[in-house]
């Protein structure tokens, strides 16, 4: 692991027990890759807000694609999936309690909505 092809894919479903797949498969390759206790909690808030997101506006029969990214400069998380027909009109997270949460525990957030999908990712840099 660690160098730049190894991608983990996940397709799960949209409901609360993907939430902690999602988790344990970030948790055990954040910790492969020698993250301390202090970043391995760290990315564990960034991806159940961002897991919880994707869980409440994803339709019920959708499928959740999560990619994690092990790069040698930083690890990544890509949640994804379709929108449900009712989901909020304003962007992905704005300003929300949420999205500060994610911030302030990951180096990066970028989120990404069209008319019917999203796309959710964090990326946590490496100590030195």
């Amino acid at each position: 692991m660690g160098d730049n092809t190894d991608i983990i894919r996940l397709r799960l479903p949209a409901e609360q027990f993907s939430r902690q797949l999602i988790r344990l498969a970030v948790y055990l390759v954040a910790s492969r890759m020698e993250f301390d206790l202090s970043q391995l909690e760290d990315l564990r808030i960034a991806v159940d807000e961002a897991s919880n997101y994707a869980v409440i506006h994803s339709p019920t029969d959708a499928t959740l694609q999560v990619e994690i990214e092990p790069l040698k400069e930083y690890f990544e998380i890509v949640l994804s999936s379709q929108l449900a027909e009712n989901g909020e009109s304003r962007s992905v997270m704005p300003e929300s309690f949420s999205r500060m949460i994610m911030e302030s525990v990951v180096d990066a957030v970028d989120l990404k909505r069209d008319e019917t999908t999203y796309r959710i990712s964090l990326r946590k840099q490496y100590s030195d």
